[in-house]
């Protein structure tokens, strides 16, 4: 049961995203086909649906290009900036590319694209980055971050990445290596990844909730 808890969270962000949907920022409502379709995915995979050719690595690598374009979407909504959401679908654009040319030139499209996913996690990593730096520094009125839905959005999505992009870089070595250790700090360091995003993003739903009440 503890190794399908991300499930859990998932599923608690998806109704959390439901529940408040009416009342989410127009940005905010991409994430409930976003939701729906992780919940499938992930569902599917519990039970195996999505093995083909004995792996399921084709399908994580294309899950890998729809988390791209729907959190790089998101962290480009929030700035106000029309040349820098330009350069933020740009980079989101390269990063598709090079996940193609990872899945059918370099890796293969039955091997998981894990150079393409370190790339992916460094790109929204980086654009989190930037959101905090923008906002600290450009923002002149008093923000209280705890009623801040983008705040808790944006905090998961930054572990999320770090997470995957720790786990992914080394992968391919430790999997060489046969590394029986990994294999366990590996999985804990993916599900605490999936919990802090998840958990987070419901969070942020929910004060959407919470900042209609009190107004």
């Amino acid at each position: 049961m503890l190794d399908y808890l991300y499930f859990f969270f998932e599923l608690l962000a998806l109704i959390s995203c439901a529940y408040s949907y009416k009342k989410l920022d127009q940005n905010f409502k991409i994430f409930l086909p976003f939701l729906v379709f992780i919940v499938i995915y992930e569902f599917a995979n519990i039970y195996n649906w999505l093995n083909w050719h004995n792996t399921n690595a084709w399908c994580s690598n294309f899950e890998g290009i729809v988390e791209l374009v729907v959190y790089g979407w998101f962290m480009a909504s929030l700035d106000k900036r029309k040349q820098y959401r330009k350069k933020v679908y740009i980079t989101v654009a390269a990063g598709i590319v090079i996940t193609f040319v990872d899945m059918f030139f370099i890796q293969g499209f039955w091997n998981l694209g894990t150079i393409a996913i370190v790339i992916q996690n460094t790109i929204l990593a980086t654009l989190v980055c930037i959101y905090y730096h923008n906002l600290l520094n450009n923002n002149d009125e008093y923000l209280n971050l705890l009623r801040y839905p983008p705040f808790y959005a944006t905090i998961g999505l930054l572990f999320y990445s770090l997470a995957n992009f720790f786990y992914y870089a080394v992968f391919s070595y430790m999997l060489y290596k046969n590394n029986y250790y990994f294999y366990i700090l590996a999985r804990v360091i993916t599900d605490i990844g999936c919990i802090f995003i998840y958990s987070l993003l419901a969070v942020s739903f929910l004060c959407f909730s919470r900042t209609k009440k009190l107004s």
